[in-house]
This record gives C-alpha cells, sequence and structure tokens, in this order.
C-alpha cells in the first residue's frame, strides 16, 4: 500500500552516517503445503523474482509480483517531535524492487492458461519501482519467460 509521507514525518527519521549496507542475497522462510519448513533464497542477479499479498479492494488476485533489483539495510534514528532527541538506531531491512502487473487476457481454470505478468510501461514509471519490507515476501517465485511474444522497446528505456 502507498502512503504519501508529510514533511515532518520525513523529518523525524535519519539514516545514520548516510550510510546504505547492501546485501547479496536475502532468505525467506516459508511453510510447504504438507506443512514441512522450507526457504526460498532471493538474489538480485540470479533468483530475482518474488510474490507478497495483494492489497487491493477488488480481491482479483491473491498476489503481487515484483522483481528484486537490490537488497539493503540502513541504520535510521527516530525521533517523536521536533524537540526530542533521537532515538539510538535500528537497523530497517528494504528490498528495492520493479513492480509487475498482471495483464488483461484470460487465465485460469476456465481460460485454460497462466497469468502472464510485465512490467510497467514508462508512462507510469512512479508505479514501475517501489521499497518492500521484506517481512511481506511470501516466497520467490519462477517466472517462465514467454520469447514467443518477441521483445519490446516501449518498456522503460535505457538512460543511454
Amino acid at each position: 500500500d502507498e502512503h504519501n509521507f508529510s514533511d515532518s514525518e520525513r523529518n523525524s527519521i535519519i539514516i545514520s552516517d548516510n550510510k546504505i549496507y547492501e546485501h547479496s542475497m536475502l532468505r525467506v522462510n516459508y511453510t510447504t503445503y504438507d506443512l514441512r519448513r522450507e526457504q526460498d533464497t532471493i538474489n538480485p542477479c540470479t533468483r530475482a523474482d518474488i510474490m507478497v499479498l495483494s492489497h487491493e479492494d477488488e480481491r482479483t488476485h491473491p498476489y503481487w509480483y515484483a522483481r528484486v533489483v537490490l537488497i539493503f539495510h540502513v541504520n535510521v534514528e527516530y525521533r517523536k517531535d521536533p524537540r526530542s532527541p533521537y532515538s539510538s538506531p535500528t537497523r530497517m531491512d528494504v528490498l528495492f524492487v520493479r513492480w509487475l502487473r498482471r495483464d488483461n487476457t484470460p487465465a485460469g481454470w476456465t481460460a485454460k492458461r497462466l497469468q502472464h505478468l510485465e512490467f510497467f510501461d514508462q508512462e507510469n514509471q512512479e508505479e514501475a519501482f517501489g521499497f518492500l519490507d521484506p517481512d511481506s515476501v511470501i516466497r520467490g517465485v519462477h517466472l517462465i519467460p514467454a520469447f514467443s511474444y518477441g521483445s519490446t522497446q516501449d518498456l522503460l528505456p535505457s538512460p543511454s
């Protein structure tokens, strides 16, 4: 869910020493269908696709999907009001992700087809990327590329 922060909320948090600590992988624990414990390893270079619970009002699909671009943590200091001192640093783990969206073609049991996903286009760049709490990740997913549809240059052009 998106939350717009006020200036006072943004000013109540500082990143200690202005440092971001990058990590190469994230491990996600989950329970299998037969109640066994398993673990997924998320790596932005090799296994970067994840799923989280959807927060849509219309419950058409229970999950949102994303590709992890960066895994990092920051040490943050917080204060409740401008006159109080900052707290001692607290570690905050963060994922920087590129969101995927479902296409509009029919999918599911009646359509006899898996749901197709695609990246957001360049008209919605503010929706294409976001930050995510690693605790909200349900598990990693394996997305099958659909090379038969060809490639496109219409999505988020490269900065060159």
